[in-house]
C-alpha cells in the first residue's frame, strides 16, 4: 500500500514537495476510478477568473440564475475567488465524457426520462469533486477546494425548489458547489491549455464530436 495513502497526518502538515506529487497523482488516479476521461494537474496560476465568464450567467441568461445560492447574483464574489485562487499552487482538473449526445437536443428533456437524464448531465464531475475534495480533506489539506459544472439545484435537487432560498436549508450542505463558471473561471480557456476540446451543445448535434463535464479541485 502507498505509504501517502495510508498514514495519518495533521492538517497543514504537507509542505514536502515530493508527497504533495505524490498525492496529486493519487487524486488523479481516484478521479480516473470515479469515471473520468481525462485528469491533469495544473499550476493554479493557469486558472483565469474572469468577469465575463460570471457575466455569461445572465446574458442570455441561465435558467438558474437567482435560482441557488450558488448561481448569480449569489455566487461567491469574483475577487474573492481570484484572490483565493492566486494563493493555491496546485489543482487537479479533470472532464467526463457524456452521452449519448442526442440526449440533450434542443426540444429534450419532454418525458421524465428525457428530463432525469438532461438534469444529471454534471451529476458524475459534481461526485469526483466531492470525492477528491474529502479525500485531500482527510489527508490534511484542509484548505482543499472543488468547483464542478452546472447548477447544483439541477443534479442534486432535480430541478426542484430551491429549499436553501425558500427556508435557508440546503438539502445537500456537503455537496452542493458553486459551478466553475459561476465562480468565474473561464473553463474553456483552462481545457484549451491542457488540449481538451469543448464543443457548444446548439444545433446538429450529430456534428459535436463529444460532451464533457469538467471540475476542478484547488489541493495547496
Amino acid at each position: 500500500m502507498d505509504a501517502h495513502a495510508s498514514a495519518v497526518r495533521p492538517f497543514a502538515a504537507n509542505t514536502s514537495g515530493e508527497m504533495v506529487g505524490a498525492d496529486l497523482e493519487r487524486y488523479r488516479d481516484l478521479a480516473s476510478q470515479m469515471g473520468a476521461s481525462g485528469v491533469a494537474i495544473v499550476a493554479a496560476s493557469s486558472v483565469i477568473v474572469d468577469e465575463r465568464v460570471r457575466l455569461k450567467c445572465t446574458v442570455p441568461r441561465c435558467l438558474r440564475a437567482g435560482e441557488t445560492p450558488n448561481c448569480p447574483p449569489y455566487g461567491p464574489d469574483l475577487d474573492l475567488v481570484r484572490g483565493a485562487v492566486n494563493r493555491f499552487s496546485w489543482a487537479l482538473l479533470f472532464k467526463c465524457d457524456v452521452a449519448p449526445i442526442e440526449a440533450y437536443a434542443p426540444g429534450r428533456g419532454q418525458t421524465a426520462e428525457e428530463r432525469r437524464r438532461v438534469l444529471s448531465f454534471h451529476q458524475q464531475s459534481a461526485e469526483i469533486v466531492c470525492a477528491i475534495e474529502n479525500q485531500a480533506y482527510k489527508d490534511g489539506y484542509h484548505l482543499a477546494m472543488g468547483f464542478g459544472g452546472g447548477s447544483c439545484k439541477d443534479y442534486l435537487c432535480q430541478g426542484q425548489l430551491c429549499q436553501f432560498l425558500d427556508s435557508g436549508r440546503c438539502r445537500f450542505p456537503h455537496r452542493s458547489r458553486p459551478a466553475m463558471e459561476a465562480a468565474g473561471i473561464d473553463v474553456v480557456a483552462l481545457t484549451r491549455t491542457v488540449g481538451w476540446d469543448m464543443y457548444a451543445l446548439v444545433g446538429d448535434l450529430a456534428q459535436v464530436p463529444c460532451a464533457i463535464t469538467v471540475g476542478i479541485v484547488f489541493i495547496v
